[in-house]
């Protein structure tokens, strides 16, 4: 029997366990990883590193790796000097190892 090749985009076991990332990663990795390394984004925060949808990327995320987001609301100045609510996201506990893990930080990686 021939073997296949994997069809592009797809997940095998292997790859949810342990994710290579490098410059073609693309937008989820990336994210991934910045949450990995402790760091916490809303909304207006995520468009400087190129996330425009945050709370789509959020779902994504959770629903990929199994991990959890904690969250919670906060009011941020906006170009009006007015203060509007937003959503702040970061990981801790259990899901910042696991993510830790498959970005490779637990390894020294990244």
């Amino acid at each position: 029997m021939k073997d296949e090749a994997t069809p592009k985009g797809s997940n095998t076991k292997s790859d949810t366990n342990t994710l290579a990332l490098n410059s073609d990663s693309g937008k989820l990795n990336s994210m991934l990883l910045r949450f990995a390394q402790g760091k916490r984004y809303h909304r207006f925060s995520a468009e400087s590193v190129g996330d425009h949808c945050l709370p789509t990327t959020i779902s994504d995320l959770q629903k990929r790796h199994g991990i959890y987001f904690d969250r919670c609301r906060v009011k941020v100045k906006n170009r009006f000097g007015t203060f509007t609510p937003v959503c702040l996201y970061w990981l801790s506990g259990k899901s910042l190892l696991k993510a830790q893990h498959i970005t490779g930080l637990d390894k020294g990686a990244a």
